[in-house]
């Protein structure tokens, strides 16, 4: 398998196809990512896509003084926070994603309450500010060490750590404000 360096230099040297190779290694990672801050399938989706084709277009200007997949967050990052900020200026905050159940013999009333904790953690989530989001989603989602996490924010790795602390405080303080506490039903919190 070769490096993202060694791809680099075949699309540079004008082997378009090589680019393919590069989203096949990165865009479940960013998709992931992006998923995660806009709880939407379709604008996830149409922002992976944007985030390779500028990407592409500026591949010429990566320096490889870091990794290539800190660039592209880099770059999904920024693309993520331009749309959530256009979002908030057009539309409501009430697109909730739904999630569909895991468990197979859930009974209906079990899907249904399910379906609402989701709802609430979602909700919760959303209201986060957008810094508290991305550490969350890259340390539990992605499972980042701080040290990357503090790498591909550009902070320091104490930053990383006391940001993510108080997101957790702060998404525990918005559950426990709903229904007694689903604070107690995350992993990890």
């Amino acid at each position: 398998m070769q490096s993202d360096a060694e791809i680099i230099q075949r699309i540079l040297q004008g082997d378009i196809e090589a680019y393919r190779e590069l989203i096949q290694r990165y865009q479940h990672m960013i998709y992931v990512f992006i998923y995660k801050m806009v709880n939407n399938r379709s604008d996830a989706e149409d922002l992976t896509q944007e985030v390779f084709v500028k990407a592409y277009e500026k591949l010429s200007s990566f320096r490889g003084d870091s990794q290539f997949s800190s660039w592209l967050y880099t770059l999904a990052r920024n693309k993520t926070i331009d749309f959530l900020r256009r979002r908030k200026f057009h539309e409501s905050d009430e697109q909730l994603a739904y999630v569909p159940s895991q468990a197979s013999d859930e009974s209906p009333q079990d899907s249904l309450i399910n379906k609402e904790r989701r709802r609430e953690i979602e909700k919760a989530f959303s209201m986060l500010s957008e810094s508290y989001r991305e550490v969350i989603v890259l340390r539990c989602t992605h499972e980042y060490p701080f040290e990357k996490i503090a790498s591909l924010l550009g902070i320091a790795e104490s930053t990383a750590r006391v940001r993510y602390l108080r997101a957790r405080q702060e998404l525990a303080k918005l559950l426990t404000r709903k229904e007694g506490g689903l604070v107690h039903e995350l992993p990890g919190i």
